[in-house]
């Protein structure tokens, strides 16, 4: 039971961290949030695992070879680097023909977007019945008259008729009493 209780109490205290406080930090503050538990949880690793790390060996005997290793490398980059740089048009247009995973999510969603149909068109039965009730059309007033102004039906009355003008909303081109 001793066991079971801490771990209990730990796991609620970091679902209530994760749920209530993490989405409200930016990204740079769990940037660097995540970069501290790294460093935590490297530095406790080693020390708990420090006598392992220096009884083991069996790396030393691949230091003899770190040198063609780090020799062979650099060489394809040289290679390569120069028949990038001087071979024809061929590579270079293999290169660019060749997009990026990040540019077909945007084609992708470019398209998705593009054959979405218009917010107008988002109507059912419940939403037509709330915009017929908000804009008076079928609605009735408290008073059994047929309901003129918008929201009338509901007990607004006809509160849009004596607002100022809203603003327009910069970039859209319409106000934001329209939205």
């Amino acid at each position: 039971m001793e066991l079971f209780l801490p771990s209990l109490i730990i796991l609620v205290l970091l679902a209530f961290f994760i749920f209530l406080v993490l989405p409200r930090t930016g990204p740079m503050v769990l940037a660097v949030v995540c970069l501290i538990a790294l460093i935590a949880a490297g530095i406790n690793h080693f020390s708990m695992f420090y006598s392992e790390y220096t009884l083991s060996t069996w790396q030393y005997s691949l230091a003899a070879y770190t040198p063609w290793i780090v020799l062979g490398l650099s060489f394809v980059f040289i290679i390569s680097a120069l028949m990038f740089m001087f071979s024809g048009g061929n590579v270079k247009g293999a290169m660019n023909a060749v997009s990026t995973p990040m540019e077909s999510i945007q084609e992708a969603v470019a398209n998705s977007a593009a054959a979405m149909p218009s917010a107008a068109s988002a109507t059912n039965v419940v939403t037509a019945t709330l915009n017929r009730a908000m804009n008076g059309a079928s609605g009735n007033s408290a008073s059994g008259n047929s309901a003129s102004a918008p929201g009338a039906g509901f007990g607004f009355g006809n509160n849009k008729k004596n607002n100022v003008k809203s603003p327009v909303i910069t970039g859209l081109g319409f106000p934001a009493s329209d939205v």
